[in-house]
């Protein structure tokens, strides 16, 4: 995830991209009710904000300086974070990842705030066998309902990896907001 997040360095700005130990955030699958997940998708979220907190200095970076970067599961919990505490960053950046819950969810934001100044990058594919297209697409339409700028790109045929090309879409999706 490193060697993927260097290609978005951009000057006053700080990157999280948070590891998952034992490469898991979660134990279940994405679309699994919420509390198959739990505990580790809450302490995944809360140690995401511990990290974004870090990261900001005790304030001298504020929001509109941090943005969080996640693939596949630690896309999903970037997904999540801004869900929960949704005036913490200034964008995500979600390679292959979805919002969390079986089919019919009602997602929202914590205290249903808005989303508004949230920029959120989300890639998926027509042939990914981990995240679907479908889910991708809902994510996106769920996420500008709650007020976030989505920019969505399905990529035919992709396997489930991060492409050069989505990182320098990402990059200048990034380039163009921070």
């Amino acid at each position: 995830m490193l060697d993927l997040t260097t290609a978005l360095e951009i000057g006053g700005t700080r990157w999280l991209a948070p590891y998952a130990g034992k490469g898991l955030w979660y134990p279940g699958r994405y679309m699994e009710p919420i509390e198959s997940n739990e505990p580790q998708l809450t302490r995944s979220v809360e140690r995401t904000h511990w990290l974004v907190l870090d990261a900001a200095e005790g304030g001298r970076l504020g929001p509109e300086q941090i943005f969080i970067v996640g693939f596949s599961q630690g896309a999903c919990i970037a997904v999540e974070y801004v869900l929960r505490h949704p005036a913490s960053v200034v964008a995500i950046v979600v390679f292959t990842g979805c919002l969390m819950g079986p089919p019919g969810t009602q997602w929202k934001t914590a205290g249903n705030q808005s989303l508004k100044g949230v920029s959120v990058f989300l890639t998926g594919s027509d042939a990914d066998e981990w995240v679907d297209e479908a889910r991708t697409r809902e994510t996106a339409r769920v996420l500008e309902d709650l007020g976030a700028e989505v920019e969505l790109h399905i990529y035919p045929g992709r396997p489930h990896i991060v492409s050069k090309e989505e990182l320098m879409a990402a990059r200048e999706f990034l380039a163009l907001r921070l």
